[in-house]
Parts: C-alpha cells; structure tokens; sequence
C-alpha cells in the first residue's frame, strides 16, 4: 500500500500545476488568435501588398509551449477516490487506510463515500472510538471489537452489503431505519448528517 499522505500531496501539487497550465494553455491559445487578427488588420491597412515579418522566436515558443502543456496534460490520471477519502479522513486514525476503503467498497458495491461517513458520524473517523476496539463505526453501540482497522473494514463492508444494500437499503435514509433507528423519531439526522459528508467529498 502506497503512502497515502504523500500521494495526496502529489495529488494537490499537481492540481495546483494544472490550474496554472490551464491558465498558460488558454494564454498561448489566444495568443496566435490575437497574432493573425493583428496580421489581418495589417494587410487590410496596408492594402494587401505586404505581409508583416513575425519573429521565428515567437512563433518557435508558442510551438514549444503547446507541446509541453499537450505532454503535460496528457497524463493519465489514476482513480482520486482514495486521495478524496485521505483527505476528508486527515488527522484521523482511517486516513492512512483510504485506499483499502475504496478497494473494499468497490468488492462489495458500495458507494466509496458511505463507510467512510459513517466513521466520521459515528467516531469522527475513529478518534472518539474505544481504545483498541478498532470500531469506528458504532457497531452494537460501540461495544464491537475488531483485531484491527483492516479486519473491521473489511466486516463493516460484508454488513452493509449482506444486511442493508442485499435488502434493498441503499440511501443513508433507508440504513438509518436498520442503522440507527431512534433516528426515526428524532428527525432523522443521522441520514442528514451521512448526506452532507456525501456531499463534502463531492466537493474535494
């Protein structure tokens, strides 16, 4: 399992330099535009006859450029889910396993997003579980011990499948009825509060 904090620092590094070669692409995009309505407007008021000189050094660096920025963005990506799931887990004892989360997910068809909201509803990611039970999920209030966060990962993954989405339990509103029942009564803000770090790692 590769580090997935420095992973994650790649990954922004290279958002980063993404943003600005978007910038640098659009720039020398426009720049020829800019150049051959100028050379238009100049042959139209001279009237044709003389066709204005361009620099072989201009012409030779926006050549240069586009080609390095089509090298450049022509990278492939690789899967983000477990650099989003890292980050939304910083400073918690899940982050360094976001890649098992995703793999696991994906084993069973889960949405990548759910175990780890449920941590992070249940303990904030593991921080308020009880110590060395590995149990960031809340299973039989918190009374659950697993062996380690691989094994409990790898249990609350087969649950949810087996017990929740098998059965036709798929929203945060329809675990919740099975999940965390009083809920029910209280204006369901489990779901809502699942819902919403849906939402916050939509947005990372």
């Amino acid at each position: 399992m590769f580090d997935i904090k420095q992973i994650r620092m790649r990954y922004l590094k290279y958002r980063h330099m993404f943003k600005k070669l978007a910038i640098l692409s659009l720039w020398f995009l426009i720049t020829p535009i800019l150049l051959a309505a100028s050379i238009v407007f100049l042959i139209k008021k001279n009237g044709g006859d003389q066709l204005p000189n361009i620099p072989t050094s201009v012409a030779t660096e926006v050549n240069s450029q586009n080609n390095l920025d089509g090298q450049v963005l022509a990278i492939e990506i690789s899967d983000l889910r477990p650099l989003i799931v890292a980050d939304f887990l910083q400073n918690t004892p899940l982050e360094p396993y976001s890649e098992q989360l995703v793999n696991t997910a994906d084993k069973y068809g889960l949405d990548y997003r759910l175990i780890p909201a449920i941590a992070m509803k249940e303990t904030e990611g593991g921080l308020k579980a009880p110590q060395d039970s590995f149990n960031a999920w809340g299973f039989e209030n918190g009374r659950t011990n697993f062996n380690s966060w691989e094994s409990a990962i790898e249990i609350v993954a087969r649950t949810l499948k087996e017990k929740y989405i098998n059965r036709g339990l798929a929203t945060p509103e329809q675990i919740m009825t099975v999940y965390a029942p009083p809920q029910l009564f209280t204006g369901g803000k489990w779901a809502r509060d699942i819902n919403f770090f849906f939402s916050q790692m939509e947005a990372l």
